[in-house]
């Protein structure tokens, strides 16, 4: 790689005055690793890359404590950290009654009888740089930046939602899995981010139903599905809201309209079927339902014609967690279909970006694909493949990516690529919940029973508790719900002795060190965010992270390490900051050797003109 300091010419701290500003475009490819970047560039996969690099910089871009997509988003739009901006991860809680909670913002699903329409607010703090750009007059593209929700409707500018935009049943992504299979007859019919539906076939017909968000009373609102079954041909003829289509095994549906009525209210969406198998079982998977963008329930994008019309043409899912882990996770879709549709998203989403700088280039566009970040979670454990298996596959898509917009740039336009963090392996877990009982900071009501979302602690002898991704929180009085340690020196005790022991936790087996740091959080955090800062993030090494269970504040009956045995292999959402960054790369040379990606809001506004805010310095 380039390193900071190469021959290159420097683009200025702040355009001169009277000078023009070139257009500005910047590729953010989530979770990809400068590691990776440099493995595959020497060996030949990603010649745009190494290509841009040749002529300015390629090297790590600094992420954030911890190291995962709404806190790194976060600082990228409002060049603070997250003490600052207030986003801590993915989940916090609510202190009250200590339930987890969306941590970037909160969506409130329709309420009825008097009814009330679904809201979304953002709990991000501070102004993210577009609208400072939106509000100097410049103009701007917004492709599914993440956490950038809900979409800001700009004066100068268009924009698609990415991740935070969520599907019709108000969840981030809730698939839906049709099977015959006896081994799931009478199953329970959740799973993980879905629901699997036992059926029968009777008579060559399946008569069924897709479930909606929820209606008055606490009832799914549902719509009649009917399959039919022909397995002499291996065909199924799916019948939803007046619409028919029939699929062979290993097919894609087109898009199914559907429209949800409750109290006069409706609820429009759309979704997709794969058919998987026919014989010797009906295997049937239909994507999370998102927003029709004609009507949608929340806000997908401004303005709303130019949305529908690019959905419509770029065949685009409205899902923020557009690629569907949680089947992957649950078994229901097979690894193969997820990387194809993860491919096919990543190409529907270029066309759409490659249209736009085509037609009428922006002053500054912004466009994010997060399939780069899903298939390192779902396929690490094939790094060791020719070529870097699946991960390398989408790494040089993301370079032909790259190559194809640098063909249409007019001279003199910018190109920034980069990433908000990278990755590391994920073979072991940490029941924090469970280590805490160890230690006699927590204390069930009934021992050795497993636990969910914090059901069954003896509150009034438990001292502190885990949620999230690696996040201890004390249970302090006057602040929890329930709380009984009291600020201070009491609560000073309980951060010195968690943080102590668990550096000095090893694997029985193995003898090594699953945590590399434990980081004070609410301490350092502005009064205004402070109390829905975690007190500690647990930094976890390469190859651990905090258990399934801890991410919604469980446990499991006993122990305290387990290994993962979920497709989800790659991980790095509580790893060590300094052991994680993501990457930058531009035909430029920066002015800054040690970039962090707090540094890119100043960065894009400096080549507009325009003096930025918050602690980030400009790049460029």
């Amino acid at each position: 790689m380039l390193a900071a300091g190469a021959q290159a010419t420097c683009w200025p701290l702040v355009a001169r005055a009277g000078r023009k500003h070139h257009p500005v475009v910047l590729l953010g490819f989530d979770g990809v690793d400068p590691r990776l970047v440099e493995r595959f560039g020497r060996a030949g996969m990603l010649p745009n890359l190494m290509r841009l690099a040749r002529s300015g910089h390629l090297g790590p871009l600094a992420s954030t404590s911890p190291p995962n997509s709404p806190v790194a988003w976060s600082t990228f739009a409002t060049g603070r950290d997250p003490g600052e901006h207030g986003v801590f991860g993915f989940l916090t809680r609510d202190a009250g009654n200590y339930l987890p909670a969306i941590a970037p913002y909160s969506i409130s699903p329709p309420r009825f009888s008097p009814y009330r329409a679904a809201r979304a607010v953002s709990r991000r703090q501070g102004r993210d740089f577009w609208q400072t750009l939106d509000g100097r007059g410049r103009s701007l593209t917004m492709l599914f930046v993440p956490y950038a929700y809900p979409p800001p409707r700009l004066r100068h500018g268009r924009v698609i939602a990415g991740l935070g935009a969520c599907d019709l049943r108000f969840t981030n992504s809730s698939f839906t899995y049709y099977t015959s299979e006896s081994s799931r007859a009478g199953k329970k019919s959740r799973a993980a981010g879905g629901r699997i539906v036992p059926v029968q076939v009777v008579s060559g017909q399946v008569r069924t139903s897709l479930q909606g968000p929820w209606g008055p009373g606490g009832k799914p609102l549902t719509l009649p599905l009917v399959l039919v079954v022909d397995r002499r041909s291996h065909q199924v003829t799916i019948n939803l809201a007046g619409q028919r289509q029939r699929l062979t095994p290993g097919q894609r549906s087109n898009w199914f309209k559907v429209v949800f009525t409750a109290e006069g209210h409706q609820f429009a969406g759309r979704l997709r079927f794969h058919l998987i198998e026919v014989t010797p079982d009906l295997k049937l998977y239909a994507t999370p339902i998102g927003l029709d963008p004609r009507r949608p329930a929340l806000p997908l994008g401004w303005p709303g014609k130019w949305l529908s019309r690019s959905v419509q043409q770029h065949d685009l899912s409205t899902v923020g967690w557009v690629h569907d882990t949680s089947a992957v996770n649950a078994g229901v879709l097979p690894a193969e279909v997820f990387l194809q549709q993860l491919l096919d998203t990543m190409q529907q989403r270029a066309s759409l970006l490659l249209r736009e700088i085509s037609t009428a280039l922006p002053q500054v566009t912004l466009a994010v694909f997060t399939g780069t970040d899903r298939a390192a979670h779902m396929f690490y454990r094939q790094l060791d493949e020719p070529r870097g298996g699946a991960i390398g596959r989408v790494y040089r898509l993301m370079d032909d990516i790259v190559g194809r917009v640098q063909s249409r740039l007019p001279a003199g336009c910018q190109l920034v690529v980069m990433s908000d963090h990278g990755f590391h392996p994920f073979d072991h877990q940490l029941h924090l919940n469970n280590w805490l009982v160890q230690q006699g900071m927590q204390v069930r009501r009934r021992a050795g029973q497993a636990m969910k979302f914090l059901r069954g602690i003896d509150w009034s002898r438990t001292s502190a508790y885990a949620l999230g991704n690696g996040q201890i929180y004390v249970n302090q009085l006057g602040r929890e719900g329930k709380g009984t340690v009291p600020a201070g020196p009491a609560r000073q005790a309980v951060l010195e002795k968690a943080a102590k022991t668990l550096l000095e936790l090893r694997h029985p087996e193995t003898g090594r060190r699953p945590v590399r740091a434990v980081v004070p959080v609410a301490d350092r955090a502005a009064a205004g965010v402070r109390d829905r800062a975690p007190d500690l993030q647990v930094a976890f090494a390469p190859g651990w992270r905090s258990s399934w269970e801890t991410s919604l504040g469980g446990a499991p009956a006993t122990g305290i390490f387990a290994p993962n045995p979920k497709a989800w292999c790659g991980d790095h959402a509580a790893s060590h900051e300094p052991e994680t960054p993501g990457f930058i790369a531009c035909g430029k040379r920066l002015r800054k050797p040690d970039p962090w990606i707090g540094d890119l809001a100043n960065s894009l506004l400096a080549l507009c003109g325009i003096e930025g805010e918050g602690r980030g310095r400009a790049l460029l």
